[in-house]
């Protein structure tokens, strides 16, 4: 993994009420951290942080203490698709990047000192590659190593309604990685079943499952969620009916998504680093 990889950070538009101290901004008032506002000492009963002057300048004559906001922790959730679309390895790996992103992020939550859960999914939540929220950086590596050699063998995306359901509670950070080749109902369950979190999609394309095909010639194809083959007589006209469909197809996808989550984010064939990093940080890459 390279430097820029390394060196991912994540930022969030909300305020958490994690008591456990972070980095993030937070509801929590504190000892540390930045300065939030000048409250009466009775609202924040703490003399150390008088504020003398405020005090008296205020004109109903109260005793005004100076209040500070304390940083606190997110739980972090990567939740990956594994089901047998993402097997396809033409100019990439999709497993092996979405495992280059499960551990720049699982990186990014130890500098933050945040937890790090990891939960793939194809027909059903796969118990043996999960992780459920932890801080140790050594079960972090372990599971994203068992994904990284994971060969998916399922077709389906049913297991990301229990993913939703495992992750319950408290506000979230979620990645959603996948090439998101999902009917329209798959994207409306997923949006329901993640809309109390802050849900960021991560979507994994490979240029040679479309657009890298040849305008003339026979290809004998496979469809990797059922495993059926087919022989076409691959022309132009079939291409750019084939490329408008998958346009359209991506479009719903990504609507019912947007309904409760960030923007996506497309990493094409690789992952462009710094692009990743501004997006995260700013929403826009």
């Amino acid at each position: 993994m390279n430097d820029e990889a390394r060196d991912l950070a994540y930022s969030i538009p909300w305020r958490t009420s994690s008591i456990r101290v972070g980095s993030h901004k937070s509801f929590l008032s504190g000892s540390g951290g930045l300065f939030r506002d000048i409250v009466p000492l009775s609202t924040f009963p703490d003399p150390r942080r008088i504020a003398i002057r405020a005090s008296l300048s205020d004109p109903f004559e109260r005793l005004l203490v100076r209040r500070a906001e304390q940083p606190s922790s997110i739980d972090v959730a990567v939740l990956v698709d594994v089901s047998q679309s993402m097997a396809f390895e033409g100019r990439c790996d999709k497993i092996a990047l979405a495992a280059d992103i499960a551990q720049a992020l699982a990186i990014g939550t130890e500098r933050a000192g945040d937890t790090f859960a990891l939960y793939p999914f194809d027909n059903v939540l796969r118990q043996d590659l999960l992780l459920r929220k932890t801080l140790s950086r050594a079960a972090h590596a372990d599971a994203i190593e068992r994904l990284r050699q994971f060969a998916p063998d399922h077709p389906g995306v049913d297991g990301l309604a229990e993913a939703g359901a495992a992750i319950a509670g408290s506000k979230k950070l979620v990645f959603l990685i996948s090439d998101f080749l999902w009917p329209q109902e798959a994207a409306r369950a997923a949006a329901e079943a993640l809309a109390l979190h802050d849900i960021v999609p991560i979507e994994i394309r490979d240029s040679l499952e479309l657009d890298g095909l040849p305008e003339w010639g026979l290809l004998n194809l496979r469809d990797l969620e059922t495993g059926r083959h087919r022989l076409v007589a691959m022309r132009p006209t079939l291409k750019a009916r084939w490329r408008a469909q998958r346009g359209k197809q991506r479009q719903g996808i990504f609507q019912a998504l947007q309904a409760a989550s960030r923007e996506t984010f497309t990493a094409n064939d690789h992952i462009d680093w710094m692009r990743f990093t501004s997006f995260l940080l700013h929403g826009a890459a």
